[in-house]
């Protein structure tokens, strides 16, 4: 697992790119010009751990400034993958709740948060829309995906 250089626009090369949570500390969430970077990944760290500890999500693609090579990103977007065997139905803990709910993972983390369950279609469609850059150029952008 490496997380490639940026390219001349400083973006990711275009894919998913895995890693670890500490691999994403070491390359995006240290100081630079200011704090944010650190900030913004001590958030990062509080929801993959209550993600783990929840035990129903198998991953989380990042996105926003946060995986470019802005020095003040202005924030992170996920995509929270759900185990293709998690039931929606039932009863969710607080944790689960609090990651899985959009707007109690933005009160909570700061973080806007798309879920989708592993193997579907809005899985594709989340993914493709994250890669889009917004401009003129038609680029696409690459992500990260720590496994959990």
């Amino acid at each position: 697992m490496s997380i490639p250089d940026f390219n001349t626009e400083g973006l990711l090369p275009e894919e998913i790119h895995d890693s670890s949570l500490q691999e994403v500390m070491e390359r995006f969430g240290q100081f630079q010009r200011s704090d944010r970077r650190c900030r913004l990944y001590e958030r990062l760290q509080l929801l993959v751990q209550d993600a783990s500890a929840a035990g129903s999500i198998d991953s989380i693609v990042i996105d926003g400034s946060f995986v470019t090579s802005k020095d003040e990103p202005n924030d992170i977007d996920l995509i929270l993958i759900v185990r293709p065997s998690h039931d929606f139905s039932g009863i969710l803990s607080p944790r689960e709740y609090n990651l899985l709910s959009r707007r109690d993972a933005k009160r909570k983390f700061g973080f806007d948060v798309l879920v989708a369950r592993e193997g579907r279609p809005e899985l594709d469609e989340y993914i493709e829309f994250f890669a889009q850059v917004r401009g003129p150029d038609d680029l696409q952008k690459g992500l990260v995906r720590i496994k959990l």
